[in-house]
């Protein structure tokens, strides 16, 4: 019993003495600590800047500089606060140098005096770690574009579209940088697909900002694709075609001497269609300068109300006398 008394003693002692050796270990670290942070040091540390007094009519054209490092100089305890705070520099844009039609810079050290006024009492400032801001500034420049729908219908059999297709607005307004907005020359749309489409179409489908237009403001983000769909039928023609292009002195006899026309139209517009809408020729100079023996008919006008033309036959045989 004596012995386990004796032994629990020791280890209570030994214990205590564990604890004072810690207690004064961290004592010695705190002092050591708080000595280190009263001492001036020199060090990066990072500001977020806001630009103020931008030149008259002018307008960032691309992203710039947000942040800006600086070379500071403070005692340990100054620099610690500066590193957990959230820091504003203010600088003004009054001394900016052209260099170009939209590259600017502007020389930090003409900024050294209003850029110290806005640290701590207590941190200097010792350098910029970048000496010189570039920046490309323009104007706000407003035009018209036009947008192109991005479009992939497949038609039901038997249906077509009645009339072309419509996009409303057919162009939008877009404003923004001028180096941003000049390359912009038209809007395209997301892929509007649809299958086996046999009712009109009534649908709106967004824009697709082109790349590089992050400052760009669009008046419109979407646009609306309306068509009409009808159901059509298959029509055609037997007409005589003309030969272009005959030398004088040459008569040609062709077989056969007409060719059939054949299309598709919308039953609204059935009745619209007549022989006289079409006009089928056969330029003899594509004989003479491909060396073929036979003319090949080409349809030189056609209604815009049909689809799905051709032409039969295709080749045309012929006889020459001169």
């Amino acid at each position: 019993m004596k012995k386990r008394i004796s032994k629990l003693f020791i280890k209570n002692k030994s214990t205590k003495k564990q604890h004072v050796l810690l207690i004064f270990l961290g004592c010695s670290t705190l002092f050591w600590f708080l000595t280190n942070l009263a001492k001036e040091y020199e060090t990066e540390i990072d500001y977020t800047v806001n630009y103020q007094h931008l030149p008259s009519s002018k307008l960032f054209q691309n992203t710039y500089i947000n942040q800006l490092k600086l070379y500071v100089k403070a005692t340990g305890f100054k620099l610690l606060k500066e590193q957990f705070s959230t820091r504003t520099i203010n600088i003004g844009l009054q001394n900016l140098e052209a260099k170009g039609t939209y590259d600017y810079y502007l020389l930090l050290r003409t900024k050294q005096n209003q850029v110290q006024s806005q640290l701590d009492k207590g941190v200097k400032l010792v350098s910029f770690v970048q000496d010189t801001l570039f920046f490309e500034l323009g104007f706000n420049k407003h035009k018209k574009v036009p947008v192109i729908v991005n479009l992939d219908l497949r038609f039901k059999s038997g249906y077509n579209l009645s009339n072309k297709v419509f996009i409303v607005p057919d162009s939008i307004e877009i404003s923004g940088p001028e180096i941003q907005v000049d390359k912009i020359t038209a809007i395209n749309s997301n892929l509007f697909k649809k299958e086996d489409v046999s009712s009109d179409i009534f649908k709106e489908v967004e824009i697709v900002k082109p790349i590089g237009s992050d400052k760009v403001n669009f008046h419109v983000e979407h646009v609306q694709v309306v068509a009409e769909v009808e159901k059509f039928t298959e029509d055609s023609f037997n007409l005589p075609f003309e030969i272009t292009d005959l030398p004088k002195g040459t008569s040609i006899t062709t077989y056969p001497n007409t060719v059939k026309v054949v299309f598709q139209v919308g039953l609204s517009n059935y009745k619209k269609i007549s022989a006289n809408d079409f006009k089928v020729v056969c330029r003899y100079e594509n004989y003479e300068i491909d060396n073929t023996h036979f003319l090949v008919p080409e349809l030189l006008k056609k209604p815009a109300l049909v689809s799905s033309v051709k032409i039969v036959p295709n080749r045309i045989e012929y006889l020459i006398q001169k």
